[in-house]
């Protein structure tokens, strides 16, 4: 009896895990059997001009060097977070290449009148360093979502996709190259603050160490006057060398996929995605 209940048991728990699986994957369209096309418009609603000329410029790209950008339009994220959605889309699809995971899936949720609209754009490791998050912010805000809020799903993709694509090849417009600057500068210029007021805690830190613990005597007040600061010297120029190896790189170094002239015809790699990119919704 005691066998029959544990059994019973087992069997329904492995029946819950199943649903739960399927539950969180109803909303995931089925990977399609070929990535000949790049854009799958399941919301129906980018226009088939736009449709046609941002497919061209994702086959273009991906002939160039492998890198794979996929565009998907759904009616509902069935309750996911539009990052869970995206993740998973990335990973059982297999966007990207395998091993440079030079993918790149942009999802839009269209607006309505019960539900906002959302819309992300999630990069494979390989693509991060050319499409970091904070890019991806500024091409939401600035070129998708005013085109969006016009009801206007075609145009917005497509600005995107313009800005996507050379960045993809290491040759950003100017407006890209202009905002890359803007945001470097300002993080050397934090990272020289931060270094400032690191040095500058330091030193008070190690002053009061000494002081409380030493007890210091006439005779040896240079000693500890000069301690501090030594070490408050040593941190900043440690502290300058860390700060100064972090940057985003730009220009065509910073891709590490060659140029191919192969075939036009796409396949799905396997690629797969940390989570980088960035949400925005209207």
């Amino acid at each position: 009896m005691k066998n029959f209940t544990r059994s019973r048991h087992i069997a329904l728990a492995i029946a819950m895990l199943a649903v739960t699986v399927v539950a969180m994957n109803a909303g995931i369209p089925p990977q399609p059997k070929n990535a000949n096309e790049l854009v799958y418009d399941y919301a129906h609603v980018i226009d088939s001009a736009n449709l046609a000329v941002i497919n061209d410029s994702l086959q273009s790209l991906y002939r160039y060097n492998k890198s794979q950008v996929v565009v998907m339009t759904v009616e509902s994220l069935d309750g996911m977070e539009i990052a869970d959605f995206c993740q998973q889309v990335f990973h059982e699809w297999g966007i990207g290449d395998k091993k440079t995971n030079n993918g790149v899936l942009i999802v839009v949720k269209p607006k309505t009148q019960s539900s906002k609209g959302r819309v992300r754009i999630h990069t494979g490791y390989g693509a991060e360093g050319v499409l970091p998050d904070l890019l991806c912010k500024m091409i939401e805000t600035d070129s998708m979502i005013p085109a969006f809020k016009e009801n206007d799903y075609g145009l917005a993709i497509r600005k995107a996709v313009n800005l996507i694509t050379p960045a993809m090849k290491g040759e950003y417009p100017q407006e890209v190259d202009t905002f890359l600057k803007e945001k470097e500068k300002e993080r050397e210029s934090n990272a020289r603050l931060a270094v400032i007021l690191y040095s500058i805690i330091y030193l008070l830190l190690c002053s009061l160490i000494w002081y409380c613990f030493f007890m210091p005597t006439k005779k040896d007040w240079y000693s500890i006057m000069a301690s501090p600061i030594i070490a408050a010297m040593t941190a900043t120029s440690s502290s300058s060398r860390r700060s100064s190896g972090s940057s985003w790189s730009s220009g065509s170094s910073s891709s590490g996929w060659s140029s191919s002239s192969s075939s036009s015809s796409s396949s799905w790699g396997g690629g797969s995605s940390g989570g980088g990119g960035a949400s925005s919704s209207w």
